[in-house]
């Protein structure tokens, strides 16, 4: 496994600075429901004091839509969000670790306007919307009622799922996924493995089997700490200028900060690292699959090549002298899947059978690792 150990100063995560003004518009908005030819925005801004208070959805309309309409709309398709709605009043309204419930302490405000900046409390859910509208719900002690301020727009929560990851690791009947986000403003900054297993798992073991199955990911950890990550041309280096936070999910749009890397991580849970400022920390924005080709581009050496790679149905093993050598192949846990020879110049091999995932092929005292998809 490509990981170094050193010596690294604890360093206090991070003296607060003052955020610099943002000018959240609709075009930053990344999770859209509804449809029609109309668009509109939802601003929650939950005021509870955390980095993450307030967030932005998208609705599709008519024209002759309502706030209610709206809300309904985006409660239905995101399960992160629940809300209680009764005679047309907004009572509470939960997302993932965010909560506002009616009279405890607080209550729910609604506002309008064609901006987060110049909104205004309207009159109720009743409040039809327009084409470029935003409608606003914060919850406040109305002592005064506050204003919804400059939401992070919300994440569509299966924008990547486990049907989309490519390289597999591990084995095992459940499945989780790491996602690795380097915030570089690049157009993909951010990508995700999958990881086979049964139990539980952490993302500690999550992290030294992506890094053990990827030549092209590699990691500086000191004492459970993630300093570094490198995946090809993409770094972030901790403390130049960023660190790396981690984070835990259960899908794209309910990331919450974690302790580290030590962390439980169950069967269809997500695991995130993201290097940012932590002024506020930012959560992982939705990945692209890693693929299996960017670490096996080739299965060359002088001994034996192998193609295609990654493989789907049959796999061709060319070898340079024309003998017969032991052909060995074997799981992510070790475990033989095949035994016998090689025939010659080229033997073909037929893998349709195999689970999907990274394997080592071993002919006569050479081993490599090969992908099947």
């Amino acid at each position: 496994m490509k990981k170094t150990v050193h010596a690294l100063p604890l360093i206090a995560l991070l003296a607060s600075a003052p955020l610099q003004a943002q000018t959240f518009d609709i075009s930053q908005v990344k999770y859209w429901v509804g449809s029609g030819p109309d668009s509109s925005v939802l601003v929650v801004d939950f005021q509870d004091g955390t980095d993450d208070p307030s967030y932005a959805w998208g609705f599709l309309h008519d024209g002759t839509a309502t706030g209610e309409d709206m809300v309904n709309a985006i409660a239905a398709a995101d399960p992160n969000i629940t809300v209680d709605i009764p005679g047309g009043f907004l009572n509470s309204f939960t997302y993932g670790d965010h909560a506002g419930i009616g009279g405890a302490p607080n209550y729910w405000s609604t506002w309008s306007g064609t901006s987060i900046a110049d909104m205004e409390m309207n009159l109720g859910l009743a409040e039809v919307l327009s084409n470029g509208s935003w409608f606003g719900c914060s919850y406040t002690d109305f002592e005064p009622a506050l204003n919804p301020r400059e939401p992070i727009s919300a994440y569509d929560p299966f924008a990547f799922t486990a049907d989309d990851v490519q390289f597999w690791v591990g084995s095992g009947a459940n499945t989780a996924i790491l996602v690795i986000d380097f915030q570089d403003g690049s157009a993909t900054p951010s990508y995700a493995w999958g990881y086979r297993f049964d139990g539980s798992t952490t993302g500690d073991a999550m992290l030294a089997a992506v890094l053990a199955a990827d030549a092209s990911l590699e990691a500086v950890i000191n004492t459970g700490f993630l300093s570094d990550l490198t995946y090809g041309a993409q770094s972030g280096i901790g403390g130049a200028p960023d660190y790396w936070s981690t984070w835990s999910a259960t899908n794209l749009g309910n990331w919450s900060m974690n302790l580290g890397l030590a962390t439980a991580v169950n069967d269809g849970g997500f695991f995130g690292c993201s290097y940012t400022d932590f002024m506020p920390a930012i959560r992982p924005t939705p990945p692209v699959a890693a693929g299996v080709s960017t670490s096996i581009a080739a299965v060359e050496n002088e001994v034996f090549s192998v193609y295609p790679q990654p493989a789907s149905e049959v796999i061709t093993i060319r070898r340079e002298a024309d003998t017969n050598e032991v052909l060995l192949i074997t799981d992510g846990a070790g475990r033989l899947v095949h035994a016998g020879r090689t025939d010659g110049t080229f033997t073909t091999l037929d893998v349709n059978a195999f689970a999907p995932g990274l394997y080592v092929l071993q002919v006569g005292g050479t081993k490599r690792t090969i992908a099947v998809q």
